[in-house]
């Protein structure tokens, strides 16, 4: 014959804490009982019911309910240190504490759930509100390049034997710009689905910084064109335990930024540096800059800078918090006192890192 046994109640600890409170009630009450009427004491055991029903779920609270008449039958009744009851009239005084304290325990645990529900509400509100934005921006960001695809296909499926050479080039070349802006669009969507679902895993390895500006640069070239771009990367940087992938595409979407709210001829910064805690890296511009207190509101979703704010996702810098917080380290964003703005983030190094032999590239 196998034997049941119970599990622990789920809120355990919630019933530990009834009869701790019901416990400090009773020392509390013992201690000055010999100043205090019984009504009192009453009060007192009644306050720790309230106390427990506002901490805890309705069954500690009940159970601290039904513990406080006990215990005030048992030490405060006569005859005391007994649960023998010879005046009936103290029935009448347990019913009615038991009744209120039961009443107490009923009203904070409905106003707790109805708190929470007001919480769940607001935070689905807010979601919703969120979605419907994204839904809105992205709608309106695919339905740009996908009319000028369109467009221009269309165009020249009607009208391309009687299109000179140039003509049909520049129609060709838009649907290639404009699916290049379509596939990074999608890209950013993705990117930042992964991020917020938690899907996104970090493959560390140890690489130099300088190799990834150098790849992020490469993937940009057609889009930097004759841009000036300045690098500051010490030789003796150390190897930083990162995701090379994520942490490229993080480089892209900084330098991305910088090309789309500064002149053609602007140059861009990349700077790195290292200090006690691992490795920081700046791209800086000079732009605009940010209006003032826009320096957090930039990683924010949806957010785009007032110039030029029709272009991009709103999700580029979103993402790149994304990926620096996975990394465990920080971003952020601060005008220059010359003018721009420059986009900071850390990398952590908890480890040495390995020696590269001397000749290695």
């Amino acid at each position: 014959m196998s034997s049941h046994v119970s599990p622990l109640p789920a809120d355990w600890a919630g019933y530990g804490l009834a009869v701790m409170v019901v416990s400090l009630c009773t020392a509390v009450s013992w201690a000055i009982h010999s100043h205090l009427e019984l009504s009192n004491i009453i009060m007192v055991y009644l306050l720790g019911v309230v106390g427990v029903s506002a901490w805890t779920s309705r069954g500690p609270s009940l159970l601290a309910s039904v513990l406080s008449v006990l215990a005030f039958d048992f030490f405060f009744v006569p005859p005391y240190l007994s649960f023998t009851v010879l005046d009936s009239q103290y029935l009448i005084t347990f019913a009615v504490m038991l009744v209120v304290a039961l009443v107490i325990s009923t009203l904070a645990d409905r106003i707790r759930r109805q708190a929470e529900a007001a919480r769940a509400a607001q935070v689905s509100a807010e979601t919703e509100r969120l979605r419907n934005a994204l839904l809105s921006s992205v709608s309106h960001d695919l339905r740009t390049p996908l009319a000028s695809i369109t467009g221009s296909a269309s165009s020249l499926l009607e009208s391309g034997e009687h299109l000179d050479a140039v003509t049909r080039r520049e129609l060709l070349q838009a649907i290639h710009e404009e699916a290049d802006r379509l596939n990074r669009l999608v890209q950013d969507l993705l990117e930042m689905t992964r991020l917020e679902s938690g899907a996104v895993i970090v493959r560390r390895e140890w690489h130099p910084i300088e190799e990834l500006v150098g790849a992020a640069l490469g993937r940009l070239g057609k889009r930097l064109g004759a841009r000036p771009v300045l690098t500051r990367i010490p030789a003796d940087l150390p190897l930083v335990p990162l995701d090379g992938v994520l942490i490229e595409q993080l480089l892209i979407n900084l330098i991305d930024n910088a090309l789309k709210y500064t002149p053609e001829t602007s140059p861009i910064e990349i700077a790195a540096f290292g200090d006690d805690d691992g490795v920081m890296v700046e791209v800086a511009d000079r732009g605009p800059g940010l209006p003032p207190g826009d320096e957090r509101r930039v990683f924010d979703k949806l957010y785009r800078g007032q110039a030029k704010a029709g272009r991009g996702s709103g999700l580029g810098l979103a993402i790149c918090r994304g990926i620096v917080e996975a990394h465990g380290g920080r971003i952020w964003a601060e005008n220059r006192s010359e003018g721009g703005v420059a986009f900071r983030f850390t990398l952590p190094v908890k480890e040495t890192p390995p020696s590269i032999p001397p000749g290695d590239d």
